[in-house]
């Protein structure tokens, strides 16, 4: 994204600006000690680097960013796309082409939990809790994950509001689409069952070749196609630990430029990406995965009822986790209800 010719001055005191939350749709970076207003973006950016941007100190009291960052939904001046407080003298880097940030550095540790999703399961306690907006890559895992992701894709194409109006595009990495389950789910919501069908975009693979091909070099182009504002890939570990993958150091290296592609894409294209992971095979994939994407999450069905752990996300503290239980049952019993 460029953004020299694109840079606005923001007013230097968040009370300064409109925050109106009922019309939201930026992202607002301020120091919470002195309340000085640093960046006030449309498109999600990672609080690193936000906090390298102004050498991780506050121009207002001079506090390090890391332990003062915030974030916070903010309405944006019309036709603006961002804004950056005037002592900030390379807004562009912001938004830095090529590899992100590596997933160990701080998201910031006192970013506020307040946003509404921009894409909603219907299913309250999930939707406060995983907060999916634009410009992230989210990654499920557990085997309720594949049932949680034919939702989110069905209700992506949903007409505003409550959904996106928008096609979908499937990658199918673990053989696991399930037309019947789309199918069910369009009817509950008094959709076209076909016209749904259509705006699914499915794509298999059968190698961690062809599936890496997929992410790389064909997803891009299909989301520009269709305009879709979700992609899913589901169960990507699966062809990368096949026991026909004989080169498992190649296939790890792959697998990891494949999830740094799509943090890209997804902050890029402003969408959300959703990864399903069903089942835990590499413990280095699953660790690459949790601490790459935007927001990690596990599912984990106890028979009786689902838990949710929520271990990253940008509205959380660093290294800390958030849990939800289903109010005594399983996510399927949700989705049959």
């Amino acid at each position: 994204m460029g953004t020299r010719n694109t840079v606005e001055p923001l007013q230097p005191k968040t009370w300064q600006l409109d925050q109106d939350r009922s019309s939201a749709q930026g992202y607002l970076y301020s120091c919470s000690l002195c309340d000085e207003a640093l960046v006030l973006s449309k498109l999600f950016i990672n609080p690193r680097r936000v906090q390298l941007v102004f050498l991780d100190t506050c121009p207002g009291c001079g506090f390090e960013l890391e332990k003062t960052l915030k974030v916070q939904p903010s309405a944006l001046p019309p036709g603006k796309r961002l804004l950056t407080n005037t002592i900030c003298k390379n807004g562009e880097e912001l938004f830095v082409p090529g590899e992100p940030l590596e997933a160990k550095l701080s998201r910031g540790s006192t970013l506020l939990r307040d946003f509404q999703s921009n894409l909603a399961t219907g299913i309250e306690v999930l939707d406060e809790t995983l907060a999916l907006r634009f410009g992230q890559l989210v990654s499920l895992q557990g085997e309720a994950s594949n049932a949680l992701s034919h939702l989110i894709c069905v209700r992506a194409i949903n007409p505003l509001p409550p959904g996106l109006d928008s096609d979908v595009v499937f990658v199918d990495g673990g053989n696991v689409f399930n037309a019947y389950t789309m199918s069910k789910h369009a009817f509950s919501l008094g959709l076209d069952q076909e016209r749904t069908k259509l705006r699914i975009h499915l794509s298999r693979a059968f190698t961690h070749h062809q599936l890496s091909s997929l992410i790389t070099d064909e997803l891009a182009q299909a989301v520009d196609q269709c305009d879709a504002r979700l992609a899913i890939i589901s169960d990507i570990t699966a062809l990368f630990c096949d026991p026909d993958v004989k080169e498992k150091r190649e296939a790890f290296d792959l697998f990891s430029r494949n999830i740094r592609s799509l943090v890209i894409l997804a902050e890029q294209r402003n969408m959300i990406i959703v990864v399903t992971n069903l089942q835990s095979r590499s413990k280095a994939m699953d660790n690459a995965l949790a601490q790459t994407a935007h927001v990690s999450a596990t599912l984990d069905d106890k028979g009786v009822h689902t838990q949710v752990h929520v271990t990253r996300h940008p509205f959380i503290q660093e290294a800390k986790t958030e849990m939800v239980t289903l109010d005594n049952q399983t996510l399927t019993r949700y989705l049959q209800s």
